[in-house]
């Protein structure tokens, strides 16, 4: 749990003391520096965990070889890829970065065909996922923004099915070790992909102010892939996403009610945050390689102990209550969050 005679945690401390000196000024909204080192360290197991799975055909996850299910996960799988090509192309676009993962297995060899795609078991969830809750795919595609397309009892019904999916992971973080760390992740990941409680959450507050309205860059500021200016002197601009999932829950409240003002110091708060935690994954985590470090040296059990104490995302699901307003908003906000890209030809 060491690394040069720091915890883990205190490493990474001793880092963001560098860029918060007065921690106390931080301690108002949106939230505090330990809570940003949360957020980094969940990133970091979430990375470990990505690291020690086992990469393995998609035959070999699935586990049988019935025609049906072949036939949906090779629909699913190429589904998917045509949206990380889509993403691939997107971050060369953007920062020049050659991200090797979201480009395809090589399967065109005799040995590849053999071999199939390689993946780990939280990515055949994800891929099960898409086949499995609708309401996903109906996010990605953006038929979800249309009532023509999917009627509103079908997108209460939709929104139904998710629910009880979410009900299943949350049951899991009651479990083993195992169990809350693999729940973590994929309630973490589902809520970062496809935002359902976070765009719920602004329909109740934009129905509190009777606001019609998205304010597109508020939002954005929790949510979306951002061009930060690197801080203190502004010299080019970070490319990085919001993936404070628990956190920017608590900035719903402030991004309908606050003038412009109070939202410009939240929003330059975030701007330094999103500024520390890019700095140290490069600096640190991936000089470092903190991800193999917990693979190697700190035992699963901490991990779930952490995620127990610090990152418990049940917090962040409330029942829903649907209306007119509320689907029409929620419909809004992917219409508008939700970039557009050609569907695949499958």
């Amino acid at each position: 749990m060491f690394l040069l005679g720091y915890t883990i945690t205190e490493f990474i401390d001793n880092r963001l003391d560098n860029f918060f000196p007065d921690r106390e000024l931080y301690d108002v909204s949106p939230f505090n520096v330990t809570d940003l080192r949360d957020c980094i360290l969940l990133e970091i197991i979430k990375d470990a965990y990505d690291e020690a799975e086992k990469k393995q055909s998609i035959r070999a996850n699935r586990g049988n070889d019935s025609d049906d299910l072949r036939m949906r996960d090779s629909r699913s799988m190429k589904y998917a890829q045509h949206y990380r090509t889509l993403q691939y192309e997107h971050v060369m676009e953007k920062t020049g970065t050659h991200v090797s993962e979201l480009l395809p297995d090589d399967v065109s060899s005799m040995e590849g065909k053999l071999d199939g795609h390689k993946i780990s078991s939280m990515q055949y969830f994800e891929l099960n996922t898409m086949a499995d809750v609708p309401l996903l795919k109906a996010i990605v595609n953006k038929r979800i923004c249309n009532v023509k397309s999917i009627p509103n009892k079908d997108f209460i019904a939709y929104m139904d099915e998710y629910h009880r999916y979410i009900e299943k992971l949350i049951k899991r973080l009651d479990g083993d070790d195992e169990d809350v760390i693999y729940a973590t992740i994929a309630l973490f990941t589902l809520e970062w992909k496809y935002q359902i409680e976070l765009f719920y959450q602004c329909a109740i507050e934009a129905e509190k102010h009777k606001r019609k309205d998205v304010p597109k860059d508020r939002i954005a500021a929790l949510c979306a892939e951002l061009a930060v200016p690197i801080m203190p002197r502004f010299t080019g601009t970070i490319h990085t996403e919001s993936r404070f999932v628990i956190h920017r829950m608590d900035l719903i409240r402030n991004v309908y009610e606050d003038p412009d003002e109070l939202w410009e110091e939240i929003q330059f708060k975030l701007c330094e945050y999103f500024n520390a935690k890019y700095r140290i994954t490069r600096e640190i985590v991936h000089k470092w390689s903190l991800p193999e470090y917990f693979v190697t040296h700190i035992d699963r059990s901490k991990w779930a102990d952490f995620f127990r104490e610090h990152y418990d995302l049940r917090q962040i699901y409330k029942p829903k209550e649907w209306n007119n307003f509320r689907i029409r908003y929620v419909r809004k906000l992917y219409e508008t969050m939700i970039k557009e890209m050609p569907t695949p030809k499958l």
